[in-house]
């Protein structure tokens, strides 16, 4: 999040390209967040100065986007872009210019932007620069396009759903005509790689107004766009809520199909290896409450987090399930004498001594039959009761 340090460099930044006879503003996000009184990520500035004209004016700087003419400018160890103004060619792909023109005003940087409350700039003086009523939209809440909405989405078909992104993210209405424009080019989303798709999915998951953007998301028509055929359109989302949390939204969709498939989805989407790891684990401790109690296996199987995620969508999902109450998911999960393997107090090589036999597969079958034992209490996780146990009671060929 932003500080005042992240403004200072900022500030620093656009004086220091003033002195040097170049116009610079602050851009984007942070404008529109700063007239929300809310925190914003990131800082970005605008400039006449082309850049190489950035590279000599500034000592500490990384080529991060120099096509584009972005340049990330090093300010008191505070990373700021820095992108000279700029007008967008001709779009081939419903996606990105063919070329990218640098250009001296200001007005033809902030009107190829996307939405009115996006083309706000400020001064280093925190001044507002308002060309497109970007302000009074923020005021009314209302997200709308800079010019022709049909235009502006035929050009970067993402810009649909970056709007229905921003509905969710900021609790704003798509004003009608923008809207109506989504509805008539939808189908142009098909065109964005499922990366960038994922990406938004993401951030509206992760959303404190979620309910806004899948409404939106279904009246725009773009969840009949979406890769795969999954339920965007389900009823169940509304009775959601706000779970500000991607792993709990991938996982209700997967589980809004007829026959769940975390496979399926993680390909489909393209999810890390890591997602699929864990929503996998929700999706089966879910699919576990929808047919008993957690036993203490299921406890010791799932970390604390993912049986606290299940029991909650499972509510969700299923009306007449009774509720095993949070407080007492979380006392039996820390009651058990184990959490994990790492817990047991041997290991291996204790058995290899103890037995005097050479690693094999019955030293893995072995901590096995140990951990099971522990964790049912069948015996004490201490090294004399564990070695007394397994020499005299286990039902292991040793």
């Amino acid at each position: 999040m932003l500080t005042t340090e992240h403004w200072q460099a900022g500030t620093a930044i656009i004086n220091k390209l003033k002195e040097n006879g170049y116009e610079a503003v602050f851009v984007g996000g942070a404008v529109r967040d700063f007239l929300r009184q809310k925190e914003a990520n990131d800082i970005d500035i605008a400039s006449s100065a082309l850049p190489e004209q950035v590279k000599k004016i500034f000592k500490r700087t990384v080529d991060v986007g120099l096509a584009h003419g972005t340049i990330l400018v090093l300010e008191s160890h505070i990373p700021i872009e820095v992108t000279t103004f700029r007008s967008d060619g001709e779009y081939a792909d419903y996606r990105r210019p063919t070329d990218v023109k640098f250009v001296l005003s200001l007005e033809e940087d902030l009107k190829r932007r996307d939405f009115t409350m996006n083309a706000l700039a400020m001064t280093e003086s925190f001044q507002i620069i308002d060309l497109f009523d970007g302000r009074l939209d923020l005021e009314n809440r209302i997200i709308r396009t800079v010019g022709n909405p049909t235009d502006r989405f035929q050009e970067d078909a993402l810009r649909m759903l970056r709007a229905v992104r921003f509905s969710a993210q900021l609790g704003f209405t798509i004003d009608d005509k923008s809207l109506e424009a989504i509805q008539f080019c939808a189908e142009n989303l098909t065109y964005v790689s499922v990366e960038r798709v994922t990406a938004e999915l993401e951030k509206m998951w992760d959303s404190s107004n979620l309910q806004n953007g899948m409404s939106y998301l279904v009246t725009s028509k773009l969840s009949d766009q979406l890769p795969g055929g999954f339920p965007f359109q389900h009823e169940k989302w509304a009775q959601l809520g706000n779970p500000r949390n991607s792993l709990i939204c991938w996982s209700f969709l997967c589980l809004l199909q007829e026959t769940s498939s975390v496979s399926e989805l993680t390909r489909t989407f393209k999810l890390s290896n890591e997602s699929k790891q864990q929503i996998g684990q929700l999706v089966k401790a879910t699919q576990i409450r929808f047919e008993r109690l957690f036993t203490r296996d299921d406890l010791y199987s799932f970390n604390e987090d993912i049986l606290i995620k299940a029991e909650s969508l499972v509510h969700v999902l299923r009306d007449k399930i009774p509720p095993m109450p949070i407080d007492t998911i979380i006392k039996l999960k820390r009651s058990l004498p184990i959490q994990s393997k790492a817990d047991l107090v041997i290991s291996g090589k204790d058995l290899m001594d103890w037995f005097s036999k050479r690693g094999g597969p019955w030293l893995k079958e072995a901590l096995a039959e140990i951990e099971m034992a522990v964790l049912h209490k069948k015996v004490v996780n201490d090294a004399t009761k564990i070695k007394e146990w397994i020499m005299n009671e286990s039902n292991s060929e040793i």
